[in-house]
C-alpha cells in the first residue's frame, strides 16, 4: 500500500507540474505574441516614416538620380565622340586647299575581317583622282596603305571608307597621312 501511496503522490506531483508548465507555456507564448506584434508596430511605424520621407524627398531624390544618369549617357556619347576621333589624319599641304577633314576614325568590319579607318571629307574644290592613306606607327615606319577613287564637287562631303589588310596592325598605328595619288 506505501508503494501505491506514493505511486499516487509521483502521479500527482507529475500532474501538478505538468498543469504549471503548460499555463507557463500558454504565458510564454502569449508574452512572445506580445512582443511580436511591438516589434512589427515598430517596424511599420519606420516603414510609414519613410514613405512619408519619400513622399516630401522622393521628387527631389528621382530629380537627382535622373541627372546624374543624363550626365552618365553624356559622358558615353562624349567617349564614343572621342574614340571616332582618335585617329589621327594628316593632310599633304598640297591637299590642304582641297579638302578638309572633319570625324576620323576606325572601324572593323566582322563580316571582311577588315579593319576601315573612316575619313568624313568636306571637298572645297572639284576633285576627281585617287586618295591614298598610309598608316604610321610611332617610329614613323609605314604599316599599310589604302587608295581610294574619288569623284567629288565643290561642297561635296561624304565617309570615306579606306579598307585595310586584316594582315595590317592598325592597333599599332600612331597617325596616318591622307594623300594626292
Amino acid at each position: 500500500m506505501k508503494k501505491h501511496f506514493k505511486m499516487k503522490k509521483l502521479f500527482i506531483l507529475i500532474f501538478v507540474i505538468g498543469l504549471t508548465s503548460c499555463a507557463s507555456k500558454e504565458e510564454r507564448k502569449k508574452k512572445a505574441e506580445e512582443e511580436g506584434n511591438t516589434l512589427v508596430a515598430e517596424k511599420a511605424g519606420l516603414i510609414k516614416g519613410i514613405g512619408e520621407a519619400l513622399k516630401d524627398e522622393g521628387k527631389d531624390a528621382a530629380e537627382s538620380v535622373s541627372e546624374g544618369v543624363g550626365e552618365v549617357w553624356n559622358g558615353l556619347n562624349n567617349g564614343f565622340d572621342k574614340s571616332l576621333t582618335k585617329v589621327d589624319v594628316k593632310v599633304s599641304d598640297v591637299f590642304r586647299n582641297c579638302i578638309e577633314l572633319g570625324r576620323t576614325g576606325k572601324h572593323y568590319n566582322d563580316s571582311t575581317r577588315k579593319t576601315n579607318v573612316i575619313v568624313y571629307a568636306i571637298f572645297q574644290k572639284d576633285f576627281k583622282g585617287k586618295l591614298l592613306l598610309k598608316a604610321f606607327d610611332k617610329e614613323k615606319a609605314e604599316l599599310g596603305r589604302r587608295t581610294m577613287e574619288v569623284n567629288k564637287k565643290t561642297d561635296d562631303a561624304e565617309y570615306i571608307d579606306f579598307e585595310f589588310d586584316e594582315r595590317t596592325p592598325l592597333s599599332l598605328a600612331h597617325h596616318f597621312t591622307l594623300e594626292i595619288k
